[in-house]
């Protein structure tokens, strides 16, 4: 659910209203959620747009296709992010795949919007909730993670990228299908594999007949990820399921809309300009309600969850995180922090919390904040274990 819109309440009516609405999604479970099974919600990942939050998401992220990325082409109102593709000239460095070689001042026609998630991940369950763009075909509105490509993994088996679609819409020649995909890069017999949906299907591809048009309403789409399996989900409805042979690295959560025919032709393993280059149906949107990311935790903190078994060996930290990344005190009033420490299999799950300003807020071993003083404070959660810190604006009132 979104948080209550308010018009005409005091300051202190409205305030307790917003932090109510706050503590409710952070205690929301998922769809797929169990009885007696503990998720936590990822506040990094996850967003109900009443702000376009910069330091939450990259609007200007690498570009990699036809279309150009642009801050402008992403807004936030009403409780919605609008991503825009439009027609609009530009020049810019683009790789030539089939040459090998980048192209300075290249002409393209087309500019889109993308949030990209500055935090990373891989296990958990994925859902957003999208409206489709009106426009068709031309683009596809996307939900979809992916990681860097990292070249100096040159051992036999070794994965230097993982993409999951959770959904790509209105790619195909029958605005209905919609696309469930996987894409990675193996070293297969010493060399970098692409492995995309077309030429592994049995591994990579789900496709859907979606009962209903995308462009008309709001529909959720999500994705749970174990170490195990991928499946995925279309208004709670398992729709595919795959086994995870390569997805099991960190990877940015990223909501885009892409180009695609009659603007595009695809060539040595990726788009280029097609001759068509008109300007009928655009601009066009994409929206999402909402994002929200979840992470599975047992009661005991010991065992990782379902299908996240651990290795007997040391398992070293690669994050850790605070169930939010602001909160307002009133003076002389205590919360207890919930860090959640990543993987779930990590050996050594100890932290220490500390506050740059005493004077404003303490806190404790145990993470319990207290607000002393009117004021902003820093508190600051870091791991024994390599060091991973994550951090919270105290604001005292």
């Amino acid at each position: 659910m979104k948080p209550i819109s308010i018009v005409a309440f005091p300051i202190s009516a409205i305030s307790m209203l917003f932090l109510s609405a706050a503590s409710q999604a952070a205690s929301m479970q998922p769809p797929i959620a169990k009885p007696g099974e503990t998720w936590i919600l990822q506040a990094k990942r996850s967003d109900e747009f009443n702000v376009k939050d910069a330091t939450k998401w990259n609007f200007q992220t690498e570009n990699y296709g036809v279309w150009s990325w642009k801050n402008e082409n992403a807004t936030v109102s009403n409780g919605k992010l609008k991503l825009t593709t439009k027609r609009e000239s530009h020049q810019r460095t683009f790789w030539d795949g089939c040459n090998q070689q980048q192209v300075a001042n290249y002409p393209l026609y087309y500019t889109s919007g993308v949030a990209k998630s500055r935090a990373t991940g891989n296990y958990g369950y994925y859902e957003a909730r999208i409206k489709g763009a009106s426009t068709f075909p031309g683009v596809s509105p996307a939900f979809w993670m992916y990681s860097t490509i990292d070249r100096s993994l040159t051992k036999e088996g070794d994965v230097q990228y993982s993409e999951i679609d959770v959904v790509e819409l209105t790619q195909k020649s029958a605005v209905r299908e919609s696309d469930h995909d996987l894409h990675n890069i193996v070293v297969k017999n010493g060399k970098p594999t692409w492995m995309r949906p077309g030429s592994f299907p049995q591994t990579n591809h789900n496709g859907y007949h979606l009962p209903f048009d995308p462009r008309n309403d709001f529909h959720t789409y999500g994705v749970n990820v174990t170490k195990d399996k991928i499946t995925w989900y279309v208004d709670g409805k398992v729709v595919g399921e795959k086994e995870n042979l390569y997805w099991h690295r960190q990877m940015n959560l990223t909501l885009s809309q892409g180009l695609r025919a009659p603007h595009t032709q695809w060539k040595c393993n990726q788009f280029y300009p097609s001759a068509n280059k008109s300007a009928e149906g655009f601009p066009t949107s994409m929206e999402v309600d909402y994002v929200r990311t979840w992470v599975k935790v047992s009661n005991n903190n010991s065992d990782p969850g379902e299908g996240q078994s651990c290795p007997n060996t040391f398992v070293a930290v690669n994050s850790v995180q605070l169930s939010a990344a602001k909160q307002t005190l009133r003076k002389g009033q205590s919360i207890t922090l919930e860090s959640t420490v990543m993987p779930n299999c990590a050996t050594n799950k100890k932290v220490i919390y500390s506050s740059s300003n005493k004077n404003v807020a303490t806190v404790n071993s145990a993470g319990v904040v207290k607000a002393r003083s009117k004021g902003t404070a820093t508190i600051t959660v870091k791991t024994k274990n390599k060091g991973k810190i994550d951090k919270l604006t105290i604001t005292v009132n």
